[in-house]
């Protein structure tokens, strides 16, 4: 038997070592356990604790794409930003600037406003809401509206309208002079998930604000999973139609005025497939990319199609064009589908 020849991590190249730590700190989104099972970020956060040049070489893939599923991860994250702000105020080495670093930002939660969306106006002005002290806007607010691309769910659209009413604040006061100033924002994508709403009030919180409307004329992508989470809802065969989310038809689709794409996103997953495996071992699946242009929404406002007739069978990696408005394609690879986690995987992996 050979002897095991030893090399010394310290003795590689600095420009190697850099980049052998970034690939292992990237998070693994694709990864067959469910994320609560295993944080996609457990090599990333490993990392950091070996030294701090080393946490300065892996934040950046940390940061790079952020997954908030809950209420409870976006408290944790406000508390690691409170935390920076402290280490700024030192002059502590320990501090690193978030927001160039994210690109990418998921909160599906129940958090921010508590009060049930439906609700008209007036009466949410009166519902509870969470204490600065658990949820600050201020510190959240720049990082968030910092990504390109945003993924909310319906139940966590309160936090985005905080986040713009504090910016376009701070906007305001910051930029008085200035008869055009740049918007306080650098969102491009919109990923809207979870259970949709069936009538207006959930958009109002948007277009009814100088902030919000302006924010949505902004959004150049949007993307959405079309269904609710369960397994009956996204099952779907090779050539079957495409069912549009009922949300579309309340859409204010005037309001998206540089508005390009709709992406809807749907797993190749057979009628046939056991509910229970899609809950416990996941299913191994394709995911189709069905990309609609704007001017079809848009343009069509009073008649937006229910549905899309079905295409051509084809393959992994392959696209398929129905028209200068319609198109659709595979992911080259399967992603491990559960019915808790799967369309994080789609946002985070494949949009």
């Amino acid at each position: 038997m050979e002897p095991i020849i030893l090399f010394p991590f310290t003795d590689l190249p600095v420009e190697l070592a850099f980049m052998i730590l970034e690939y292992a700190a990237r998070p693994t989104f694709d990864q067959v356990d469910l994320y609560d099972a295993r944080s996609p970020y457990s090599s990333a956060l490993a990392l950091c604790r070996v030294s701090k040049i080393v946490r300065r070489i892996v934040l950046p893939e940390l940061l790079h794409t952020i997954l908030l599923p809950d209420f409870r991860h976006v408290e944790k994250f406000v508390h690691a930003l409170r935390m920076q702000k402290v280490y700024e105020e030192k002059g502590s080495n320990l501090h690193f600037e978030y927001a160039p670093r994210v690109h990418k930002m998921w909160i599906v939660s129940h958090g921010g406003n508590p009060a049930p969306a439906h609700l008209p106006h007036a009466l949410r002005a009166h519902a509870p809401k969470p204490s600065r002290s658990s949820l600050d806007i201020s510190l959240l607010s720049p990082i968030l509206l910092a990504a390109p691309s945003l993924a909310l769910g319906w139940t966590s659209l309160d936090i985005l309208v905080e986040c713009l009413e504090h910016v376009w604040k701070l906007r305001a006061t910051t930029h008085v002079e200035t008869e055009h100033p740049p918007l306080p924002w650098k969102t491009q994508t919109l990923t809207l998930s979870c259970t949709p709403p069936t009538t207006g009030p959930q958009w109002e919180r948007l277009t009814d604000t100088p902030q919000g409307s302006t924010f949505l004329g902004s959004i150049s992508h949007l993307s959405a999973n079309p269904y609710v989470c369960d397994y009956k809802s996204h099952t779907t065969d090779s050539c079957r139609d495409y069912r549009l989310p009922l949300w579309m038809e309340i859409t204010p689709w005037a309001f998206f005025k540089s508005l390009q794409t709709v992406f809807l996103s749907y797993p190749r997953i057979a009628s046939s497939v056991d509910p229970f495996a899609l809950i416990f071992t996941g299913i191994d699946s394709y995911v189709e990319l069905l990309t609609l242009s704007a001017s079809l929404l848009r343009d069509h406002c009073d008649c937006i199609p229910k549905e899309i007739k079905g295409f051509a069978e084809i393959g992994p990696g392959e696209e398929c064009i129905q028209s200068d408005d319609i198109r659709l394609k595979v992911s080259d690879s399967r992603i491990c589908w559960y019915t808790r986690d799967g369309w994080e995987k789609v946002w985070a992996c494949m949009l």
